[in-house]
């Protein structure tokens, strides 16, 4: 084989090589930016799932996963096997574990107001013992305790929405008999 033949043959691998390696290295830089860990992927998940449910389907499930635990667990100990975190907020009023996929789901007033109800009628089923009934009210009192100062805050909100529209409403219309009345009678010019 002539000179210059090895010399391509070898020019040719420590391309190939390099671009071997450039392709190997381009497939292995990390993906873990903010939000891209599974610890996020799961709970993005979980909340894709919530908004994907029915209205009132996040409240049943919450409902079952809280009498199942209140079957042989104290509020005590099911509450603090349930309870994630209580944020206190319209859209995350407080975050239930789920018993089948171990990840919170988030619920908002709405699906709280309705899991609060499911409760209350769940806890008088005549079938059910005492405790569990107990266990079952504890956790819709709870709840009642987190979403009262919500539902209150927002009744002194529309209270003052409507006051705010009743006074610029009557500004409005006192503004406007104004201009009915200068366009009706209007003043004469003043002499000079």
């Amino acid at each position: 084989m002539s000179d210059s033949g090895t010399k391509k043959g070898a020019e040719f691998q420590r391309k190939a090589l390099r671009i071997g390696l450039l392709l190997l290295l381009a497939g292995c830089h990390p993906k873990n930016k903010i939000g891209d860990g599974p610890k996020d992927q799961i709970s993005g998940n979980a909340r894709l799932n919530q908004t994907l449910l029915a209205p009132g389907k996040l409240a049943a499930i919450g409902r079952d996963t809280i009498t199942a635990e209140c079957e042989h667990e104290s509020y005590a100990n099911a509450s603090k096997g349930l309870l994630v975190e209580e944020a206190g907020l319209h859209e995350d009023v407080f975050s239930l574990r789920d018993r089948n996929f171990l990840t919170p789901n988030t619920y908002n007033l709405d699906e709280a107001l309705r899991l609060e109800g499911l409760l209350r009628e769940e806890a008088k089923v005549r079938e059910r013992p005492a405790k569990q009934a107990d266990c079952i009210n504890e956790f819709a009192g709870h709840f009642e305790g987190l979403t009262d100062s919500l539902v209150q805050a927002d009744k002194v909100q529309k209270e003052l929405d409507l006051s705010a529209f009743k006074d610029a409403s009557k500004q409005a219309e006192d503004q406007f008999e104004k201009t009915q009345h200068e366009a009706e009678h209007p003043t004469a010019p003043n002499p000079r």
